[in-house]
């Protein structure tokens, strides 16, 4: 490792002082836009500012916390580095990459984010922000977008725009075989059946996700030539893992007169409009849950439970691979027979 000070001869006949430094068998160059010219009365002054320079960043090299980034880099966005890495990227799970820097944007509230403020504070804020129930993230969703989130700053590292891992250390816990998101109750469905929604089309494909399990996803993608003799035959947009179940009568109504192949069965908005509705429409219902529309894939999957189905049952009408994921629909269900035992009126022997 070195940082030795030189100068270069400008086109201009002045020469311009200038850091070689060498580090980890690279050589990068930093010009210190310090100029002098023959017969410069200031050589003297000049020398010494370019050498305190030099010796500043010989001790920033020996003992920067993340290791030296030549200048130019470290003034990369790491939001567009963070973009540029989710057009690149190819496998399946690629919007918890996506939802992951959105909640990163949301939490530093702004436009930028130089690569240098990419520090171990920041990345410990936004696992704080990530495990804080007020920011609606539930069971193993902060542990997801944290592990995307390490995998950009993996990459970052294998560019070279970022030397030592800021997040090394700090720790999102998988929280497994839990159900946090709310689900609707059957008394509760015919409350919202029963309660108008501004939106026709967003409160006729939420009752059709409670009865089918499809997330917004699916069914904006849903077209006729997937319904077919009472059942549907669709793909997860999450897994691709291929769903063919019956449909239960109250789904079949929900759909309503067939169109044609390619049309598409529900018109949605985006999905903002949708949550933004979807909570009006459930306030004035009179039910006190914050319910997102991947709630209703939680509400079919409970309900299918409760009314006998087995766990297997339920992983294939869910287009689970294995009982892993359904085992905390079978733990919810397990509370609410503890809870409904605990509210047993007491009476005196």
């Amino acid at each position: 490792m070195s940082v030795k000070l030189r100068t270069k001869i400008l086109s201009s006949g002045k020469k311009s002082f200038y850091l070689d430094i060498y580090i980890d068998g690279q050589r990068h160059y930093e010009f210190l836009k310090i100029y002098i010219e023959k017969g410069d009365k200031d050589l003297k002054e000049k020398k010494m500012l370019a050498e305190r320079i030099r010796a500043k960043r010989e001790l920033e090299v020996q003992n920067e916390e993340y290791g030296f980034v030549p200048k130019h880099r470290k003034n990369i966005d790491f939001l567009v580095f963070y973009q540029n890495f989710i057009d690149s990227y190819s496998k399946k799970d690629k919007r918890l990459v996506r939802y992951s820097m959105e909640k990163l944007k949301l939490m530093i509230q702004k436009e930028k984010l130089p690569i240098r403020n990419v520090t171990p504070k920041l990345c410990e804020e936004y696992a704080s922000f990530l495990t804080n129930p007020d920011n609606g993230l539930r069971g193993e969703t902060p542990y997801n977008y944290w592990t995307k989130f390490r995998r950009v700053i993996k990459e970052a590292i294998k560019e070279g725009i970022i030397r030592k891992n800021p997040t090394e250390g700090i720790i999102v816990r998988r929280i497994t075989g839990q159900l946090k998101k709310n689900v609707l109750t059957s008394d509760e469905l015919q409350q919202l059946a029963n309660t108008p929604c501004k939106n026709a089309e967003i409160k006729r494909a939420f009752l059709f996700a409670c009865y089918t399990g499809l997330g917004v996803a699916e069914l904006k993608q849903l077209t006729w030539s997937r319904i077919a003799n009472d059942k549907i035959k669709i793909y997860r947009e999450k897994n691709g893992a291929q769903i063919i179940n019956d449909l239960h009568p109250v789904a079949i109504e929900l759909l309503g007169e067939s169109g044609w192949a390619e049309d598409k069965v529900f018109s949605l908005p985006s999905d903002v409009s949708i949550g933004r509705t979807l909570k009006i429409w459930v306030k004035r219902a009179g039910i006190e849950k914050n319910i997102s529309f991947y709630c209703g894939r939680h509400t079919f999957a409970t309900q299918l439970l409760l009314n006998g189905a087995n766990l297997k049952t339920v992983a294939d009408c869910l287009g689970h691979s294995s009982t892993k994921h359904t085992i905390k629909y079978l733990n919810y269900i397990d509370e609410l027979k503890s809870e409904a035992i605990s509210s047993l009126p007491n009476i005196k022997l």
